[in-house]
């Protein structure tokens, strides 16, 4: 929900955001592959709960927090909880799937849970906003109450028997290796990871930072930016919902380019917008973005090995964050001084310079030597 642009904004400024950014996708990215594989090894099941019990503590942390050095502590802890949960989710459920022989559902399944993880913030959006009305600290603190339930409900999940592996650390050097070299196994797999990876960096970067920012300039208030949200969460629950079209109809390559390039647009006219069009823009983003994220779940997760799964898409995540951990201070501070409308203006053109100088790299191979 943007509500936490405002509450961050009372202990710091843009460039300060950008700081809690890096130390969130730092905390990350150092760690997801570590705990990609212990969720490999020691159990989806026992890594989701030790994920939604940090993040719950974070986020009441986080609600509590009296001035920035705490805000940033508890961030760190709520990040931390993160990467626990990051990937190991998404392997849960594959492997179950996987285990009943109906993993060619997959890209059905993902996409109505995606929706569903929209849908959520759509209502807890608007409920935020009115929450930050009473007191600021209010959706912080409710936000770790649904995490502490979602710790609860961890206990009821089943863990699928498929390549289990029993933890050492000798197992857990190797299936770190592993779960790198899965990205990279064949020509076409690192192709493909390259792909994904080329546009995902940038996605990040804007979904994760300069979309609230936005908002911000765009002029919304705290109530209109939490109705905003959640109306924007809503039609992106709807567009999830067309994935496996737009894979079947334009093909994986084609899917993700295309919205690479309407992603890229819609930032470029972000300096012109107003709250009427800047707002349209948003809407493209994160409704395209939602079906961006999903196509590259179903890929990863159809060419991984099970017992590698986790491993391979924490480490999927974390190259994906790495650019985001080195410019999300940078970006605070562009920000800070030119403004947010001015930075999103550079990120656009950079993503198109770099989706057309790929289109024309691809060109060129197919040309006959």
């Amino acid at each position: 929900m943007g509500i936490w642009v405002f509450y961050y904004l009372r202990f710091t400024d843009y460039a300060g955001i950008g700081l809690i950014e890096t130390v969130l996708i730092l905390t990350m990215t150092i760690a997801e592959i570590p705990t990609g594989a212990i969720a490999d090894l020691l159990g989806k099941k026992i890594t989701l709960t030790v994920a939604f019990l940090l993040m719950a503590f974070g986020n009441i942390f986080m609600g509590l927090t009296p001035n920035f050095p705490i805000l940033v502590i508890s961030v760190f802890i709520a990040g931390l909880g993160g990467t626990f949960e990051s990937g190991t989710s998404e392997a849960l459920i594959y492997d179950s799937l996987l285990e009943t022989k109906e993993e060619h559902t997959f890209d059905k399944v993902i996409a109505n849970i995606k929706s569903i993880h929209l849908l959520a913030p759509a209502v807890t959006g608007i409920i935020g906003g009115f929450l930050y009305a009473l007191n600021f600290r209010l959706p912080m603190l409710a936000s770790g109450f649904t995490y502490g339930i979602a710790f609860i409900i961890t206990f009821f999940l089943h863990e699928p028997s498929i390549d289990s592996e029993k933890f050492s650390w000798r197992n857990y050097i190797l299936q770190t290796k592993q779960g790198i070299k899965q990205l990279s196994q064949t020509i076409e797999t690192k192709k493909i990871t390259i792909f994904l990876l080329s546009v995902g960096l940038i996605v990040v970067i804007t979904s994760e930072m300069l979309n609230d920012f936005l908002a911000v300039e765009f002029s919304f208030t705290p109530q209109e930016l939490a109705i905003f949200w959640s109306i924007c969460y809503l039609v992106s629950a709807v567009m999830s919902q067309l994935t496996p079209k737009f894979i079947k109809q334009f093909g994986l390559k084609k899917t993700v380019f295309g919205l690479g390039i309407i992603i890229a647009v819609s930032l470029i006219v972000s300096p012109i917008a107003g709250l009427i069009l800047g707002g349209f823009t948003l809407f493209v983003r994160n409704g395209f973005g939602a079906i961006f994220e999903n196509a590259s779940s179903i890929t990863i997760n159809r060419f991984t090995l099970s017992k590698y799964r986790a491993t391979t898409i924490s480490t999927f995540n974390m190259f994906k964050n790495i650019p985001y951990v080195l410019t999300a201070y940078l970006f605070g501070s562009l920000a800070n001084i030119y403004s947010a409308k001015t930075s999103a203006l550079f990120l656009g053109i950079l993503l198109l310079t770099f989706i057309l100088l790929q289109i024309n790299s691809i060109k060129r191979l197919r040309k006959p030597s």
